[in-house]
């Protein structure tokens, strides 16, 4: 049952490795694909730390790593939205050249 479980995650973990290669046009949608990926990272790290290593403050870190990533995450989106009006990442780099 516990591997079933987990055979399932890992599939879920590789729809969202695709969803995220072929999905990066806007800024919102990476951070969101990101986003699901932390989830299902979380879900198979909380798996892991069950079922043999037993230390859950290592799951706190992992949540605090997360916490930051999003919290950066957004400030980046916040500040390319106030300077260049959008978040099309096309649009951006084509205003570079």
């Amino acid at each position: 049952m516990i591997n079933l479980f987990i055979l399932v995650l890992i599939f879920i973990l590789f729809l969202g490795v695709l969803f995220y290669i072929f999905n990066f046009n806007h800024l919102l949608i990476i951070l969101l694909g990101l986003e699901y990926l932390i989830l299902i990272l979380s879900l198979l790290f909380l798996m892991n730390l069950i079922l043999f290593i037993k230390q859950f403050i290592l799951l706190l870190l992992f949540f605090i790593f997360c916490i930051s990533e999003r919290v950066l995450g957004l400030t980046i989106l916040i500040i390319l939205v106030w300077v260049y009006g959008n978040d099309y990442l096309k649009s951006i780099i084509i205003l570079q050249c």
